[in-house]
């Protein structure tokens, strides 16, 4: 746990208190009794049980036992105490961090964790000018035809995991500057809501430092349920470039059924919106063709963003371009391992769609409008080959892991080995035997530096 530089100076003078408000990643803190229950930063929770007789108002922890006693054996007493629950606070955020929105425990990832080999957090590279900045697993919202299964009501993902920031963006400029720094773009997603990272204006801005230097930018994709005007206008002066905001449908009881929560507010997504629209970040509406299921609200979305871009149209310049970007980029959807699909749901491949596009394009030509519907959007972004991470391991070879934490799904572990994360599938010897401990592990998957493998006596 990290100090704040400006520490309450009344602490020093004061043995007998002890200031959680130094601690920047407690947001919110209250004392049930004997537990202190800490809110870490603002999405999670761990409760630490307290020894000593306290009381707590305002964030501020008082001994009761000491008030008004500056005395050395006090202070050193006191001095004491403290260290105590510092040590109680960080085992209890070690071992049960629980996240809020999912029920899910969660594992706060910092050094030496790599931050290389796995999808559900940290950073991956394809070999582009795009780096994924996954800092957070969990989602507010329960898409029934979610790719990676996430939400409260998951089948499958039973742990989450939260990167430290000053970790998360070290890391990063590790790979910028392996990649040489020009025209990077950071982009937040995850399996997860990327929004829903604290702090998140610290981290967009000092991943903002690391890029602008070089005419590199970073955007985040979200479903904009946590989105405020507020937490626009704060991601807007930290330097956030484009946001990619998921709309499937405009019509209110479809949108709350593709979202998979009543309280899905579509008409305050929209607003927000246009608030993006209004400010110096990029805004990008990304809906989501669910064909033969969501067909009719797919063309209302692409109709709202069309009228949102000729009320209000474009100005921000792509530095990594020296253009304009467009205001909507059209998905397909597909599915996958462990994701979920609507069962009215049918299955297009790529040309089908595109043609339903060009239909659409020549719809809006005919209007007057000129809407470019061209997908995958990677020559309007400037997404480019770049040299990619050497991975330090083969396909099919057998290596030695050092074990760490559970899993993101039932049968997984994950270790590290050479500075890579790997996801240990197939396993079934419980973690708490393996924790610490040396594997031999068969290479599956070498692919982007996503390492998979399954271990071998």
């Amino acid at each position: 746990m990290t100090r704040n530089a400006n520490k309450n100076n009344t602490e020093c003078e004061k043995c007998w208190i002890f200031d959680l408000n130094q601690f920047r990643m407690i947001t919110d803190s209250i004392l049930d009794e004997n537990t202190l229950v800490l809110e870490i930063n603002q999405n999670y929770e761990v409760s630490v049980l307290m020894d000593y007789d306290v009381s707590l108002e305002n964030g501020i922890l008082t001994f009761k036992d000491f008030v008004n006693d500056n005395s050395k054996s006090a202070t050193v007493l006191t001095g004491s105490l403290k260290t105590g629950i510092l040590n109680k606070m960080s085992q209890s955020i070690s071992e049960g961090l629980l996240n809020k929105t999912t029920n899910r425990r969660t594992y706060y990832i910092t050094e030496p964790t790599p931050l290389i080999g796995h999808t559900a957090f940290g950073l991956i590279d394809r070999g582009t000018n795009v780096i994924q900045v996954r800092g957070l697993s969990g989602c507010n919202i329960n898409c029934p035809f979610c790719s990676v299964d996430e939400g409260i009501h998951s089948k499958s993902r039973k742990n989450d995991y939260y990167v430290d920031k000053d970790y998360l963006v070290s890391e990063y400029e590790k790979i910028a500057d392996f990649k040489g720094y020009k025209k990077l773009e950071a982009h937040l997603d995850g399996q997860g809501e990327p929004s829903l990272y604290y702090p998140l204006p610290d981290l967009v801005q000092d991943l903002n430092e690391i890029n602008s230097k070089n005419n590199g930018i970073v955007s985040i994709q979200t479903n904009g349920v946590h989105l405020t005007e507020k937490l626009i206008d704060d991601l807007e002066v930290a330097g956030l470039h484009r946001i990619n905001l998921s709309i499937n449908a405009i019509d209110e009881n479809f949108s709350k059924g593709l979202s998979g929560s009543k309280k899905y507010d579509i008409e305050k997504i929209m607003e927000i919106a246009e608030y993006i629209k209004n400010s110096k970040i990029h805004l990008l509406i990304a809906p989501l063709l669910l064909p033969n299921y969501n067909d009719e609200e797919f063309k209302k979305v692409l109709d709202f963003a069309v009228e949102l871009e000729q009320k209000t149209p474009q100005t921000t310049i792509n530095p990594i371009t020296n253009k304009k970007n467009p205001i909507v980029g059209p998905q397909l959807c597909l599915t996958y391992q462990f994701g979920r699909k609507i069962p009215k749901m049918r299955v297009w491949d790529f040309p089908k769609f595109y043609n339903l596009l060009d239909v659409y394009e020549k719809e809006y030509s005919k209007k007057g409008i000129n809407v470019d519907l061209e997908v995958p959007l990677h020559g309007f972004f400037g997404s480019h080959s770049r040299k990619r991470l050497p991975c330090p391991f083969k396909l099919n070879e057998t290596i030695s892991v050092t074990v760490l934490m559970d899993g993101r799904v039932n049968g997984e572990v994950i270790g590290a080995s050479k500075n890579r994360v790997i996801q240990i599938i197939d396993c079934k010897t419980d973690v708490n035997k393996l924790n610490g401990k040396r594997v031999n592990v068969k290479v599956l998957r070498v692919k982007d530096n996503v390492i998979v493998g399954s271990m071998v006596k």
